[in-house]
């Protein structure tokens, strides 16, 4: 898991350039990826042709060249959305009315079921939207799992938070008692963001006292992460 600082030009310029202003008008919704080894995804055209959207054609990483293993000559970056959708060895943009045809796009693999969906007998796995944004996520880092830690005395967790979507981090609540209380965390670098372009990681930490460390974030819409310690 990392973050990285990502050059390269905004899709949605290209796609002005190339004649596309005004998706609606010409029926586009999706805009697809092709990869030099096949792989296929597509975004929503919203997404590509936002100005908070920050989509990159890029060919740069933490300020060198794109490596061959990140995707070199140029691949996608879509921040906020699962990693499917970042084609790497990008040889082919189109702008369509419909999503791209494959696996990466279509499969269950990257479909999203609700938690009482146990069998896909029956199941119309081609009506199901194909995941985009990713949802609020808290983990912890430190201490690491299985730690040998002292019981009843208080001990610093520090981990990160992250939200699909570009929504920040507003707050971050750990327990050491399974959930029956819990103590607010302090957001430490990454808390600054803009709002609905956070596309990278908040790290916090929080003083609580053992025994079983947990994690909750929040995003700034409001949704909760599922509360989970570490495993």
């Amino acid at each position: 898991i990392s973050n990285a600082r990502w050059g390269g030009v905004y899709l949605r310029d290209v796609l002005m350039e190339c004649g596309l202003t005004s998706p609606l008008r010409a029926g586009v919704e999706h805009v697809q990826f092709e990869g030099e080894d096949g792989t296929k995804a597509s975004i929503p055209a919203s997404k590509a042709l936002s100005e908070y959207g920050d989509v990159l054609l890029a060919y740069e990483m933490n300020g060198e060249p794109l490596p061959a293993d990140h995707g070199y000559p140029l691949r996608a970056v879509v921040p906020g959305h699962v990693g499917v959708r970042n084609i790497k060895w990008l040889r082919k943009v189109v702008a369509s009315d419909e999503e791209a045809e494959g696996v990466w796009q279509r499969g269950i693999a990257y479909k999203s079921f609700g938690p009482n969906v146990t069998s896909l007998e029956g199941l119309d796995v081609a009506k199901a939207p194909a995941m985009q944004e990713m949802p609020v996520q808290s983990v912890i880092v430190s201490p690491v799992a299985h730690a040998a830690l002292e019981p009843g005395e208080d001990t610093t967790l520090q981990g990160f938070a992250w939200s699909g979507g570009g929504r920040g981090i507003t707050r971050v609540e750990c327990s050491a008692d399974d959930g029956r209380s819990w103590h607010t965390a302090t957001l430490t670098e990454g808390a600054d963001q803009p709002r609905e372009r956070a596309w990278a990681w908040t790290f916090w930490e929080c003083e609580v006292p053992l025994p079983t460390p947990a994690s909750e974030g929040q995003e700034k819409g409001q949704e909760t992460a599922p509360r989970d310690g570490p495993g």
